[in-house]
């Protein structure tokens, strides 16, 4: 694969991997009970509406590996300033989208086992409780709040100061981040759109660096 077909997948997945990541989380939004319900009333939800959800584990577990992509073809470009910025989100990123995986399967996969299971409501609430304490779903919760919730707006105030997205763009970075650790429906859909805002543009300075790159490396001689 050469670095501009890396580059243009790369694109491709930065302005989807984001997008995926928040509609998947507005279907969720759909389905679960609305204010703070209990795991028994979430399950209930979940067997009433199992594709609706299982839809929305999917597009949370693929987006994972496309926002890796994504931020990948964004690392060799960081240089100058805003460089070590840019890299440092894209670090935190990374690490936060693996972490986003690990936490999408123990999420959207228990409450439509137990609903399988006919797991009965006091036993619902002793498995949540536990998992609240457990060290490894502690961790992947950890990592990736640091890592999708810090990380993106240090990436995208890193891609500003390189002046390679729009002012804007961090704004929408932060949005993202806000909308996607509140409640309601409404968030979820400004969740999606702050994620476009955000993370379009820098997909588009890929594209753009490509375009910049392609007449010396494709041997073309630049008009001018």
């Amino acid at each position: 694969m050469t670095q501009h077909t890396f580059q243009k997948i790369s694109a491709l997945c930065l302005a989807t991997g984001p997008i995926l990541f928040t509609l998947g989380d507005l279907v969720r939004r759909l389905v679960e009970p609305s204010g703070t319900p209990s795991a028994a009333a979430i399950t209930s939800a979940v067997t009433d509406h199992s594709g609706a959800w299982l839809l929305a584990g999917f597009a949370s577990l693929l987006a994972g590996p496309l926002i890796v992509v994504g931020v990948a073809g964004l690392v060799p470009q960081a240089e100058g300033r805003g460089g070590r910025t840019s890299v440092v989100g894209a670090v935190l990123v990374v690490i936060g989208a693996f972490a986003s995986i690990g936490h999408a399967v123990a999420f959207y996969a228990p409450y439509a086992l137990y609903g399988r299971a006919g797991t009965d409501a006091a036993a619902l609430k002793a498995l949540d409780d536990a998992s609240e304490g457990y060290p490894l779903l502690v961790a992947l919760i950890v990592l990736f709040i640091v890592g999708m919730m810090l990380g993106s707006i240090v990436l995208l105030v890193g891609l500003r100061r390189a002046r390679r997205v729009p002012i804007w763009s961090v704004v929408a970075a932060v949005v993202f981040v806000v909308a996607g650790s509140s409640n309601g429906l409404v968030t979820g859909v400004i969740g999606v759109i702050a994620a476009a805002a955000a993370f379009v543009p820098a997909a588009r300075s890929l594209r753009h660096s490509m375009a910049a790159v392609q007449p010396t490396t494709s041997g073309a001689t630049p008009l001018g």
